[in-house]
């Protein structure tokens, strides 16, 4: 099983896919040998592909007769962006850069599994913000503009009552950029991912939650909100049935794998290698996550997440046209 790992440079986002050179990837992947060969574009150094690392080192992928090549990327528009320019054949995605592509008629199929919306609003214990209707006239770090941390810092001030508009979004990045930037009080409370919010404690901030999606407190998206997808051509699994169905079983074994707090010690120890935190870290991040995967999604919340990324962007993306309901075998 190839381990091998190479870095792609892609410019420009989702808007600019319409440029690329479609290779359409439906040629047959199966080897000599009988083991399928198949390129997954994959988030680097990120706990959200974390099943992904698992089906790898414990060998699920084998057992389903791939062999997974994995294309790291830095961001979901070079992920979305490889997949449909058929760089890779089955690729994580984001809703914010998936459901836009899906919206301007790309061939793109929605493959378990679904990871679960991880974000926190939080803010340093000694900011004197004890909640959050006191972020009024404050200022809200962000990943970036426009992204799904804002997004998230919106819908959970609505929900409070609060006009997301009294508050100022500041993009400060994320992990290495984040953490400065709270520390120095450049902002008065930040959105992040569990891993993020868990650098910032490593690098000893006292964080105090606000709201969070996995806790219940995050309002109505932290119910039906998702963070993550996995995602293939429609071309791509029409002619290749099979490897889809063994990705997705290799997958669904992972995540059974990661919700079995047996698991613990090894996952931690994966956690550790793949974030490069200390395994006090990681154990936070285990924590809270383990059981953010899951292996269905309905139509009721495919409509919401997609009413939500999309906005005022009304295309449609139908669910039977989108998602497959069903794959990989039963285990």
């Amino acid at each position: 099983m190839s381990r091998s790992r190479r870095t792609i440079t892609m410019v420009g986002a989702v808007a600019a896919l319409g440029v690329l050179v479609a290779c359409s990837g439906t040629e047959s992947v199966t080897a000599d040998d009988g083991v399928a060969s198949v390129t997954v574009g994959n988030m680097n150094s990120n706990s959200l592909t974390f099943p992904l690392l698992v089906a790898q080192d414990e060998g699920f992928f084998a057992d389903a007769g791939l062999r997974v090549e994995t294309v790291n990327s830095v961001s979901g528009p070079e992920l979305t962006a490889a997949l449909i320019g058929g760089t890779t054949q089955i690729a994580v995605g984001t809703p914010e850069n998936v459901m836009p592509a899906m919206a301007q008629g790309q061939d793109i199929l929605a493959i378990p599994p679904f990871g679960q919306l991880d974000m926190s609003l939080v803010t340093l214990k000694d900011s004197g913000i004890e909640n959050i209707a006191e972020l009024a006239g404050k200022q809200v770090g962000v990943v970036q503009r426009g992204s799904f941390s804002e997004k998230f810092a919106r819908s959970v001030l609505a929900d409070h009552g609060i006009d997301p508009d009294s508050v100022t979004y500041v993009a400060v990045g994320s992990g290495a950029t984040m953490e400065p930037a709270v520390r120095n009080h450049k902002v008065d409370a930040t959105v992040g991912a569990t891993s993020t919010i868990a650098l910032l404690e490593q690098h000893g901030l006292d964080v105090h939650t606000l709201a969070s999606s996995l806790d219940g407190t995050g309002g109505e998206a932290g119910t039906f909100g998702m963070q993550t997808l996995w995602t293939t051509t429609g071309a791509f699994q029409q002619q290749n049935p099979g490897v889809v169905n063994g990705f997705c079983t290799a997958m669904k074994r992972a995540g059974a794998w990661i919700s079995d707090d047996a698991n613990r010690e090894a996952g931690v120890q994966k956690l550790s290698t793949l974030l490069a935190v200390p395994e006090e870290t990681a154990e936070k991040i285990w924590n809270r996550t383990h059981l953010s995967w899951t292996y269905q999604v309905d139509q009721e919340k495919w409509s919401k997440v997609s009413e939500w990324i999309l906005e005022e962007n009304k295309s449609e993306l139908p669910y039977a046209d989108h998602v497959m309901a069903e794959c990989g075998e039963q285990q």
